[in-house]
Order: structure tokens, then C-alpha cells, then sequence
């Protein structure tokens, strides 16, 4: 944590802190948790929630963010812990220890945080457009990119595998009208999870065929192995945005691409 093993810092004893989680590992899709302390998670990937979660099990991928609002307690005997869960049970990561006198706050002190300026899709009018992550159908290794590369290709957005950075990169994986609503329909047919990401625009997760999900605004989609869910979005910001996996070797070896919105 903030390239530190397990640290232990030292926070105003029954004060309110707001922790920000930035997952930089970029291979790790884990389950984290806080404990020792009243807790609530706010915020995910910089979307206010509707409603704060608990914080036991917050999965997160690799490039995802979550905030979580927490009351330190009272006295320095308790101890406030960040964990990651494994397996063989929770890993501390992090503590956090009360310091002072206690400053006696309550969360129920905290008002919830302003909603992004977030344009809802009309999904009677939107478009689906379908995303197949999987295989890559082989092709030219990759080129010399701003990125690196592993020297060859192995995942594919839509059977096209990205070649690197070039100055006259591929043609965008679809091009999207300004304004209008827009259903990405994303299946991944490969065993293992892919945390979706996309640059310049924010959608709502709709439905999986493997799970209830909560309809939450968000950047990222994490598909579970044989999973496919929708997400909906106006595409409301012109440009080049990119879309890839934050799984950075699967990122180097095919599995991104771009969409590109213009009016």
C-alpha cells in the first residue's frame, strides 16, 4: 500500500476519514474489506453511490477505485484494518490506528455525495453493439508501441487484435453518433476475467447472464469467465476513446482497441 509493506497510520481517534482505494496492480482481481471500524463504501470508480455498501468484499480489478467513508473508534486499542481476502483467509494490507483524544463524529453526519453530471440512455432508442473478448485469430506481431509489447499477439476485441501504437493506428472497433444512446453488449468467451475499461465516457451497468449486478454508473466492466453484460451510455463526448483490458499483459498482447464518437 503507497509502496509500503502492511503500513500502520495514525488517524484522529473517533474523526471521519474518507480512504481512496486505487487498485495499481495490474494483474489482480481481489476481494477487499475493512474492519475494526464503521465503515461505508461512498464512491466506485468516481461515481457517488445512490446508497452506501458495506465494506466486506469489495471487488475490485486492476485501474478500479472505491471510497470508502469511515469513523475511526474511540480509543487506541482498536484497530482499524484493511484487508485483502484470500483463500487461506483475510491479508492485512494496511492498519489504521486512533490517535488523540476522540473527536466523537458519527457517519451519520455525512450527506451523500453530489451525482455526476451522468446523461441516462433512453434504452427503447439505443443501438446495441456487440464486443466479443476472447482468441486472437493470429495476424502481424505487434509493432514497436508507446505501450511495450510482448512481441506477439494472443487477445482480441471483435477477432482483431491490436497491433501497437502507430502514427496511422487501426480503424476504431465502432464509430458511435454524438448523442445518441448506445448498449454495448460485451461477452467474454475466454476463461478468465477481463476488467473492461473505457476511456472518455461513463455507463450504467443493465444485466449479466451469471450474476445480479447492481445498476451502477461506472468506467469499468468486470466480466467474469463466460460472462456477457450489457452497460448503456449516451455518447456524449466526442473523440477517440480507448477500450481495453486493465489486465496490462492482456492489453500488450491484443486485447484493446478504441471507439471513436463524432457528430
Amino acid at each position: 500500500v503507497n509502496w509500503q509493506v502492511e503500513p500502520v497510520y495514525d488517524l484522529p481517534a473517533g474523526g471521519l476519514i474518507r480512504l481512496r482505494l486505487a487498485v495499481t496492480d495490474v494483474t489482480r482481481v481481489g476481494l477487499y474489506e475493512v474492519t475494526g471500524g464503521e465503515a461505508q463504501v461512498i464512491a466506485l470508480d468516481s461515481n457517488p453511490l445512490p446508497r452506501p455498501l458495506p465494506p466486506r468484499g469489495v471487488l475490485l480489478a486492476p485501474g478500479q477505485r472505491a471510497d470508502i467513508a469511515l469513523r475511526m473508534p474511540d480509543s487506541a486499542d482498536e484497530i482499524v484494518t484493511l484487508a485483502l481476502r484470500l483463500p487461506q483467509g483475510p491479508q492485512p494490507i494496511a492498519r489504521f490506528r486512533p490517535a488523540g483524544k476522540s473527536a466523537r463524529r458519527s457517519l451519520i453526519e455525512l450527506k451523500p455525495l453530489v451525482a455526476n453530471p451522468v446523461a441516462e440512455p433512453d434504452l427503447a432508442r439505443a443501438e446495441i453493439l456487440e464486443f466479443v473478448f476472447g482468441w486472437s485469430p493470429g495476424g502481424k506481431p505487434p509493432v514497436a508501441s508507446i505501450c511495450g509489447t510482448l512481441g506477439y499477439t494472443f487477445w482480441s476485441i471483435n477477432r482483431i487484435a491490436w497491433e501497437g501504437d502507430t502514427p496511422d493506428p487501426m480503424a476504431p472497433l465502432a464509430v458511435l453518433k454524438q448523442g445518441k444512446p448506445y448498449v454495448l453488449r460485451l461477452r467474454n468467451e475466454s476463461p478468465n476475467d477481463h476488467p473492461i475499461h473505457l476511456h472518455g465516457l461513463t455507463f450504467r451497468l443493465l444485466r449479466s447472464d451469471k450474476r445480479e449486478i447492481l445498476p451502477l454508473l461506472t468506467d469499468t466492466a468486470l466480466l467474469q469467465s463466460g460472462e456477457t453484460m450489457d452497460v448503456a451510455l449516451v455518447a456524449d463526448n466526442p473523440g477517440d476513446w480507448a477500450f481495453h483490458c486493465h489486465v496490462i499483459e492482456h492489453q500488450k498482447t491484443g486485447l484493446t482497441g478504441y471507439l471513436r464518437v463524432e457528430a
